[in-house]
């Protein structure tokens, strides 16, 4: 099985995507990092790793609201063997004088050294645990009795709460996450609102991030007018452009550099590639890539003197998709450029742009992980048929609660209709018929 009477160069798209980073990775010097502000960071590649500045956390404090003790000067003793003696159960509960306060912000009170019976410091969550205390009781464990600078005079606990108290309980230890001087985030990890909060954790509130990677857009095809305009009888609108500046422009590490559209004939096209590879990190184009006799996109490309990485895959739909990278010019910052050629049909070309160009580009843009840029996740079928394919079977369907997913009807990858219904698809390895419990990976759109 082939295309062009070839072989497919690979046997799928997750090797096509491979091999293209590769091919990138072993061509591209590392480009320079830039500095932003922290409010403008989410959604970027971190270009440095991040170290903890303290001690995460900073002190020992409270995970819970309640009172800080010591446990030895509340450990119930051994019951007596006598049969006069309660039993913990029916014991009556202990009093203890709160002794004071820790509260959130500030350095826990001193312990007092001269009690003369056991104390206990009324403590809030995350406030600091007094230096002899080795254990928390839950505020809701105990019965409080008002008064007090504290705003409790003292407290009652139960036998039965007493013993089960451990030391350790409810405190969190300093350091206990991480030691100063860790990584925390790592060089290439996707800055996420978690990450903004480890950032401002550290006081990062100027990140070295990698720069944004240019995208250059161009559409094919004699029978494309602009989205404004009125199509005769055997026109149609272009959807493609819009659709890929809406795809690329939505990750914060991307950014469309240029968008043009070029005829089928004549010197447009190659006029589009060359403003293109001047512009942009990366080119992507739709049209023009099958087997037709006025398909002009691989002559297109070979023109540039680019290296065919592949030209089809087995894969449906996106069959046709062709890789290639081009060389610069000499002195250019960047050493090749990538092109990715999208079939002309719609679905086709979403579906191959997030598939398949998505994850190259993010590896661009200093991702470790490039999967994290389309996220596919796991989901599950209510509505499998028994339909398979012999290729790699990317099937439109819909979001469902629960994690799963309905697969949708269409009459074909030109089906816009079909894709607008749509939240993504789901990728079926070929030969693949999963029941409503195999789990498929579920690729959402930008």
């Amino acid at each position: 099985m082939g295309f062009r009477g070839e072989k497919f160069a690979f046997d799928s798209p997750a090797e096509a995507v491979s091999a293209m980073i590769a091919r990138l990775a072993a061509s591209q010097p590392a480009p320079a990092s830039e500095r932003v502000p922290l409010n403008e960071a989410r959604g970027r590649f971190l270009a440095r790793p991040i170290r903890l500045d303290r001690d995460s956390p900073a002190f020992d404090h409270s995970a819970m609201d309640g009172y800080a003790l010591r446990l030895a000067d509340v450990t119930l003793d051994p019951p007596s063997a006598s049969p006069d003696t309660p039993s913990r159960d029916i014991a009556p509960p202990l009093r203890i004088v709160v002794a004071g306060e820790s509260r959130i912000g500030r350095g826990p009170p001193p312990w007092p050294t001269n009690a003369a019976r056991p104390v206990v410091i009324r403590i809030v969550t995350g406030a600091a645990i007094p230096t002899a205390a080795d254990c928390v009781v839950k505020r809701e464990d105990v019965a409080e009795h008002a008064g007090g600078d504290a705003g409790v005079e003292a407290i009652s606990i139960a036998p039965g709460v007493l013993s089960k108290l451990r030391a350790g309980d409810n405190i969190r230890r300093r350091a206990e996450n991480a030691r100063t001087g860790e990584v925390v985030l790592e060089a290439g990890a996707i800055i996420n609102a978690a990450g903004v909060g480890v950032l401002a954790a550290v006081g990062a509130t100027v990140v070295e991030v990698a720069p944004r990677v240019r995208v250059a857009i161009i559409t094919t095809g004699d029978e494309l007018v602009d989205p404004d305009q009125s199509p005769s009888a055997h026109q149609v609108r272009n959807s493609n452009g819009p659709a890929l500046r809406a795809m690329l422009s939505t990750p914060n590490w991307l950014e469309v550099a240029s968008s043009a559209h070029a005829r089928d004939e004549g010197p447009g096209l190659d006029d589009a590639l060359r403003a293109a590879m001047s512009a942009a990190h990366a080119i992507i184009l739709t049209g023009g890539v099958s087997m037709g006799h006025r398909d002009p996109v691989r002559a297109a490309v070979e023109r540039l003197g680019a290296h065919m990485i592949f030209h089809g895959l087995p894969q449906r739909p996106g069959k046709p998709m062709l890789g290639a990278v081009a060389p610069r010019g000499p002195g250019e910052a960047r050493g090749v450029v990538p092109i990715f050629a999208l079939p002309g049909n719609p679905i086709s070309a979403m579906v191959t742009c997030t598939r398949i160009a998505l994850p190259v580009l993010a590896s661009m843009a200093g991702a470790i992980r490039p999967w994290s840029a389309i996220s596919p996740r796991p989901v599950t079928i209510s509505n499998p048929d028994a339909k398979a394919l012999d290729l790699w079977w990317h099937r439109l369907a819909a979001l469902e609660p629960g994690g799963s997913v309905r697969l949708l009807p269409a009459l074909g990858s030109g089906d816009i209709v079909a894709g607008g219904r749509s939240d993504g698809f789901v990728e079926l390895a070929p030969g693949a018929c999963p029941d409503a419990k195999t789990p498929v990976p579920f690729f959402a759109w930008m």
